[in-house]
């Protein structure tokens, strides 16, 4: 008996290329953070859970003692810890934790909201472009002539 020939199966001549915009783009996590702070749901739970999650990949738990930079989140951890753990969060956040827990939890508040005033990732002042000079203008020209020493 004879085998039987199998026919092989023809490619393409070219592999198919994509440039992407068939598809929308998604959006990171920054612009859909700055997309929730625009429509107002700060609140909102998603809001919350992309905030922890920035939090978590700049490290913010590592560098700033409260382990977060949101007021909300802050709160929220405060209000699930007992006595012990917010003497202990006092302690290391630097406020006197022998107080009652209600003054204490105030205390790290008002400490939080110093800290964050103070200035850190989210409240950097944006740059100021330098002013360019014209040299076709005759004040700048004048301008220019004089740094330049001319």
């Amino acid at each position: 008996m004879a085998k039987k020939k199998t026919a092989k199966k023809k490619e393409a001549p070219f592999k198919e290329v994509t440039t992407g915009q068939e598809q929308p783009s998604k959006s990171g996590l920054l612009e859909e953070l700055e997309e929730l702070r625009n429509k107002g749901e700060t609140s909102t739970a998603r809001y919350q859970e992309l905030l922890k999650e920035v939090e978590v990949i700049f490290g913010t738990g590592e560098t700033n003692s409260f382990g977060t930079n949101d007021i909300n989140i802050l709160k929220e951890k405060l209000s699930k810890m007992s006595k012990a753990d917010l003497q202990e969060f006092s302690k290391k956040v630097g406020v006197n934790p022998y107080y009652d827990k209600s003054i204490v939890m105030e205390n790290i508040i008002k400490e939080f909201n110093r800290y964050t005033s103070r200035g850190n990732m989210f409240t950097a002042p944006q740059p100021v472009p330098a002013v360019e000079l014209d040299p076709k203008n005759p004040q700048h020209k004048e301008i220019l002539d004089w740094l330049n020493g001319a």
